[in-house]
C-alpha cells in the first residue's frame, strides 16, 4: 500500500498530489531506482512512471518536510576524447630499453619516456611480495580474446571479467577500439614472444595487476553519464582501487562532485583524461577532469613521446591548474580488436599509463594517497607549454618504483 502522506520529524504531516503518488509508485519498484552506495549517489531510470518535474518537486518536498538534503540533476551524454591514428608502422625486433621480447615494443618509446624498462629492473631486484590490486577501464569495452590481453582480466565468480552497463549484462566485447587500445596500454602481457608490453606487466608471470572491463560507451563513442557513475560504483563494490577514465562532458554538477569524493574517501584513485582540444582548463573547463581540483582524482595530461627528443606538452593536449602530471600521448602503439595492433595519439593514452604507473605502485603496497604524493614527487620536469602553465611534470615510473620501495609496504 502507497503512503498518502509526508510527516515531518515536528509531526506536520503535507498530503501526497497525485503527482507525489506517481513517485512513491516510481521509487517503490527496484528496477527504476540504482543505489550507487559507494558513491552516495541514486540514479532513477527513464521509463519511471513519474517525470522529472515531478520527481523534482517530490524531492523537494520531502526535503523539507524530512529534513534531508538533495541535488538533483538531468543526465546527458558522454563523449570519448576525440583520438587520431597515425601510419602503420612495422613494429620488429623488441625494444632493448625495455629488456622485453616482445617485438612489437620497438615501437612503444613512449615507454622509455617514462623510464619502465629500469622500473620493471628495480621491482623485479628489490624482491618484495607483490600484492594482487585491480584496475577498472571503464571505456567501450574489450577484444576479450585478445591474446595479449586473455591472461590479464580481473574475473568474477562466474568467470566474468566485467560489466555492460549499456544493454545489463556481461558481455563486454569492444565495437568501438578504444577500450582495447587503452587496456593494452596498462597491462598488455609483457615478455609473451607477442605484441607490446603494458605498463603493468613486469615479466610475463601471474599479473598482479588485473583489468576489471567496464563498458559504458558504444560503438559511436557515446555514452551516459549516469551509466558512468554506475560503473565506477561497481569497480569500488568489486574491489577495484583504480580506474582509468577518457571521455567528458561539457557541465559542471554537484552530484558528481560528491561522488568522485565519495570514491576517493573509499581508497579508491581515479585517473581522467584531460582532452585534446588545445585549450587551457582554467579557461574552458572539461568534465569529469576539472573536478580534480575539488578531489583526490587525478587529471592527467599528454605529453609528446619521443625520447631522442626535448618533451614538450603536447600540442593538442588540452592542460590547466588541474593537470599535474603528463605522460606521452602522441602515436602510441597498442592492443586492437580482432587481435591488431595499432597508433593511437591523445590524452586517452596518456591516461592509462598514469593509471597503469599507480597500480604497479598498488602491488608494491602503496595506499591511495601515497600513491599520489609519490607520483607527484616521481615528476621529472615542468614540461614547456604554449599556456604559460608550470608545475606539469612528466611522470616517471622508475623514480616512482625508487620512492615506494623505499617506503614500507602498507594494506588497503
Amino acid at each position: 500500500m502507497m503512503a498518502q502522506a509526508l510527516a515531518a520529524s515536528d509531526g506536520t504531516v503535507q498530503s501526497l498530489s497525485q503527482d507525489d503518488l506517481d513517485c512513491e509508485r516510481c521509487f517503490a519498484q527496484d528496477d527504476m531506482v540504482y543505489d550507487l552506495k559507494a558513491l552516495g549517489v541514486q540514479i532513477i531510470d527513464s521509463s519511471c512512471p513519474a517525470g522529472q518535474n515531478q520527481i523534482l518537486n517530490y524531492l523537494r518536498k520531502a526535503e523539507h518536510m524530512l529534513s534531508i538534503d538533495f541535488d538533483c540533476d538531468p543526465d546527458s551524454t558522454v563523449s570519448l576524447h576525440p583520438t587520431f591514428t597515425t601510419d602503420r608502422t612495422s613494429c620488429t625486433g623488441g625494444n632493448p630499453a625495455l629488456g622485453t621480447n616482445d617485438p612489437g615494443s620497438s615501437c612503444q618509446r613512449n615507454l622509455e619516456v617514462i623510464n619502465l624498462g629500469a622500473a620493471f629492473e628495480a621491482v623485479r631486484s628489490a624482491g618484495r611480495e607483490l600484492k594482487d590490486v585491480v584496475l577498472a577501464i571503464i571505456d567501450t569495452g574489450v577484444d576479450m580474446t585478445h591474446p595479449d590481453l586473455v591472461t590479464q582480466f580481473w574475473r568474477n565468480h562466474h568467470n566474468n571479467i566485467g560489466y555492460n552497463f549499456l544493454f545489463n549484462n556481461t558481455n563486454v566485447t569492444d565495437d568501438h577500439g578504444h577500450g582495447t587500445h587503452c587496456a593494452g596500454i596498462a597491462a598488455a602481457q609483457t615478455n609473451n614472444c607477442i605484441g607490446i608490453a603494458g605498463v603493468t606487466n613486469i615479466d610475463g608471470s601471474a599479473p598482479k595487476v588485473k583489468l576489471m572491463i567496464l563498458k559504458f560507451i558504444n560503438a559511436s563513442g557515446i555514452g551516459y553519464q549516469s551509466d558512468s557513475l554506475r560503473a565506477l560504483d561497481f569497480a569500488i563494490e568489486k574491489g577495484a582501487a583504480f580506474s582509468s577514465h577518457s571521455y567528458r562532458w561539457p557541465n559542471r554538477s554537484e552530484i558528481f562532485e560528491t561522488a568522485y569524493k565519495n570514491a576517493a574517501a573509499a581508497g579508491h584513485l581515479a585517473f581522467f583524461g584531460a582532452g585534446n582540444e588545445e585549450v587551457n582548463l582554467d579557461d574552458a573547463p572539461v568534465y569529469p577532469c576539472s573536478y580534480a581540483e575539488e578531489t583526490s582524482m587525478v587529471c592527467v595530461a599528454a605529453s609528446t613521446s619521443d625520447p631522442t627528443k626535448t618533451i614538450w606538452l603536447a600540442s593538442f593536449s588540452n592542460a590547466g591548474s588541474v593537470t599535474k602530471v603528463a605522460a606521452p600521448g602522441s602515436a602510441i602503439y597498442s592492443t586492437m580488436p580482432d587481435g591488431q595492433y595499432d597508433f593511437m595519439t591523445g590524452t586517452s593514452m596518456s591516461t592509462p599509463t598514469v593509471a597503469g604507473v599507480a597500480a604497479l605502485l598498488g602491488t608494491l603496497g602503496l595506499d591511495s594517497q601515497k600513491i599520489v604524493d609519490t607520483i607527484m614527487k616521481s615528476r621529472t620536469e615542468d614540461l614547456q607549454n604554449k599556456f604559460g602553465l608550470s608545475d606539469i611534470g612528466l611522470i616517471n615510473a622508475y623514480k616512482a618504483v625508487q620512492i615506494a620501495l623505499s617506503s614500507p609496504a602498507t594494506r588497503y
